[in-house]
Order: structure tokens, then sequence, then C-alpha cells
């Protein structure tokens, strides 16, 4: 950096607020500066956009829309964005949280493995993050040992963070790979691009990144690279046709880490781990530690629309079978004989539960009828049972009679005449 035009800004003043100290690092799209709040505002990090970029539209809208989605995450593990904005010459910066730490890639020596117990959590913190980004739509793109960056946790212990979210939105405005920087280099990390985004940048999902964090941890882990090659293009051939060596040949004490990295490397999307809380879970399972809080382990989302009801149960004599829970406007989903969910078209009469609350002695419409998610009615010999399409039957209560027999009440009527008839006598 000492011959960069960039250190030219270092003292300038934006704003009449912030003072660029020094020169932190420049990359393709910009560089980074330390700076002081002139008005006791403290220490923060700028990122300018270098010249050339200033005044591409397209790039600079792309850059504002992502630093304000990034500003929208509010995640202890992204390097936070606090304000966005244009100098007095019409420079356009973001204002960052100033960092103190290193990044991932100075983690251990160079060629030299990282212990799984100190790259790991750091990984889970990450993949926190990630989850965070990925359910709101934002795909990193662009990760790699240097824009993941080891700071304290205020515990003693250490975190990382996410730097340059969405950075390759920005690139793509800028022309994407075939794009050169001011000095020569491809915009993008090759060594860390998963297949479907070398094939096209512009229609990733968040299994791209997945595939990225798979490679910094092969690395990490195992001190060397995952495609080892003489150039990128190279690398990026041997990406789109090549499984990486198992990390067990490399290092034989990590051969019981193959299983996972054919998942996290495979280069058919499907076969690749599906979430970063999936990808965590695993991760956690590896050194034995517990599932974090920054991670939960992996979820199927419910079906939209669906809302269970707790359906009250009904008193007994015997004890009674609890009903499972109904749903409103979508499929009903009942335990299975493993725990199994299973699933029935909503409307079917025999999924379906009443929607009061039955009454001590009333009868149990034929809607509810035996299953694992019914109540159980014992059928008396000899009763009627009513048939149901191909669903189970269910027996059919006869009701109690309702009132007093006409013969008792002449027989009661008739007792009284008599025995007021003899009352009278007796005392006339």
């Amino acid at each position: 950096m000492e011959n960069s035009p960039a250190l030219e800004l270092v003292g300038a003043v934006f704003n009449r607020r912030w003072r660029l100290a020094r020169l932190l690092g420049e990359g393709g799209m910009g560089a980074v500066y330390e700076a002081q709040g002139i008005n006791g505002e403290g220490q923060r990090a700028i990122k300018v956009l270098h010249p050339e970029f200033a005044t591409e539209e397209q790039v600079l809208s792309r850059f504002f829309a992502e630093a304000e989605a990034v500003r929208a995450l509010a995640h202890p593990n992204v390097c936070q964005i606090f304000d966005t904005g244009r100098a007095e010459d019409g420079t356009p910066y973001l204002l960052m949280e100033m960092m103190h730490g290193m990044p991932l890639s100075a983690l251990g020596k160079p060629g030299q493995p990282v212990p799984a117990q100190v790259v790991v959590p750091l990984m889970v913190a990450v993949l926190g993050a990630l989850a965070v980004a990925h359910q709101r739509g934002i795909v990193h793109r662009d990760l790699k040992p240097d824009n993941l960056f080891v700071v304290g946790d205020g515990r003693g212990g250490q975190t990382a963070k996410v730097l340059d979210f969405g950075i390759a939105k920005v690139m793509d405005g800028a022309g994407g790979m075939g794009s050169k920087t001011k000095t020569g280099v491809l915009l993008g990390t090759p060594g860390y691009m998963s297949p479907e985004q070398i094939k096209n940048s512009k229609s990733v999902d968040p299994r791209s990144d997945l595939w990225s964090m798979g490679i910094i941890l092969y690395e990490l882990l195992s001190g060397k690279q995952a495609y080892e090659a003489d150039n990128e293009f190279t690398r990026l051939t041997m990406v789109l046709t090549q499984d990486v060596r198992p990390i067990g040949e490399i290092a034989p004490q990590l051969a019981s880490w193959n299983g996972f990295f054919l998942r996290a490397l495979a280069r058919d999307l499907d076969k690749r781990f599906q979430s970063s809380q999936e990808m965590a879970q695993a991760l956690q399972q590896m050194i034995g530690a517990p599932p974090s809080r920054e991670a939960p382990p992996a979820t199927r989302a419910p079906n939209k629309g669906t809302v269970a009801l707790s359906m009250p149960q009904p008193p007994s004599a015997q004890a009674p079978v609890p009903p499972g829970p109904t749903t409103m406007g979508s499929p009903m989903h009942t335990p299975g004989p493993h725990g199994q969910p299973m699933s029935a078209p909503y409307g079917q009469p025999s999924q379906q539960m009443p929607s009061q609350p039955m009454q001590h002695g009333s009868v149990p419409p034929a809607s509810m009828q035996q299953g694992p998610n019914t109540m159980n009615v014992p059928r008396a010999p000899g009763m009627p049972t009513l048939a149901t399409g191909s669903g189970p039957s269910v027996p059919v209560l006869n009701a109690p009679p309702v009132g007093v027999p006409w013969w008792v009440v002449i027989a009661v009527g008739g007792a009284c005449l008599v025995v007021g008839f003899l009352l009278g006598f007796a005392v006339g």
C-alpha cells in the first residue's frame, strides 16, 4: 500500500465529522480507513469506493442498497454499518464498526494447521450470522479468510465477524469476474467460489456460501489449499471437475472429517448441507460440543397458513386419550409409527376434530375415528358400526332414552287416587 493512490485521502475530513487517520486496507472496490470523530464520536472505520466506480450509477445503487440490507441484520457476528453518505466532493462511503483483531487468514502460521477446537467455534459463529442473512435473502458470495475477522468476545475468548456482506453484487454491477481492478486482479476470489458460482455468479443461493465455508475450514484444519494449482484458471477448472483430496490423506488424524467434507464440498447442490444451521450442528457434533445458541438446529419450515389448535380434553370415567392437533387452512400432520409425520388432505372427515369441547356423557361424532390422532371409543358386543370410506369403523352409540314411559305415569297416578280415597275415608 506504500504507493497506493488511496493514501492521498489520509488526513481528509468527511462532512466536517470524520478525519481519515490512516489507511487500513484496500480491495478491488475500495479502501478502508481508520476514522476519528471530530466531535467526540470516537473511532470508526470508513470504506470508500475507488474513484473509477464513484460515478457508475449501477454500482452506487448496489453499494448503498447492500449497506442498508446489512444494517438491517443487526447480528453480533456481522461487522456493523452505522451510516452511508457522500463526502463534500461526492465520494460515496460507508461508516462502519472499527474492529480490533486479525483476519481469519492470520489465525495460524502459514501452511500450519489450526486445531479444530479453535476453528470450529469461530466457524459456528459465522454460520449463525449467515443463517440470519440467508433468512432475509442475503447471500454473501465472497466468503474467504480475509473477510472473516477474529475479535475478542468480551469474555476472554474469541469470536468472528463477517465483513463485506453483499460486496459481490456490487462487483457484478462493475462488470463481474470479467472486470479487473486497476492492479489487474480479477474481482472475486476463485479459490473459494462454488462450482455454480463459477458457472453463473448471478444465480447463487445460500448453499454457495456454505461451499465457501467448507473450503475455508478445510484449509485451516489441514494447512493446505483445497485445490492446489499453479494459476487461477486451473484452480477454477479443478473446482468444476474434481473432488477435493480426502483430508484424512493429508492429515491422518483428521480422517474422521472425510465424511463431513464429502458433504460440505459436494458439487451437487442437493448433496450439500442445505442450511447454515445444519452445517453448524454437524460441526459441533464433530468436536463433541453442545449446540450453540448462535446456530440453532435446522428445522423444517411449517407450511404457510398452518395454525395448530389445542383441543380441550373431554372428561370421562375412563382414562382419556388426549386428542391430537388439528389445523386450519392446510394439511394436518399427525405422528406416525416412528414419530414421522403423516399427512392427510384438509377436510377429510377422518382427520377432523370437533371445534367445540365435548361434554361428559355426550356422544362423540362419527368424524372422531380411531387412529393415532383421535379418541378411542370402545365398542360393545353386537353394537353396529358406521363405515366411512376406507377409514376405520366407528361404533354408533344409541342415545339413552329421554323422559318417563306412559305406563309409569298411569300407574303412579292411579296409586295416588287410591291413597287419597283411603285417607279421606279415614278422616271422615
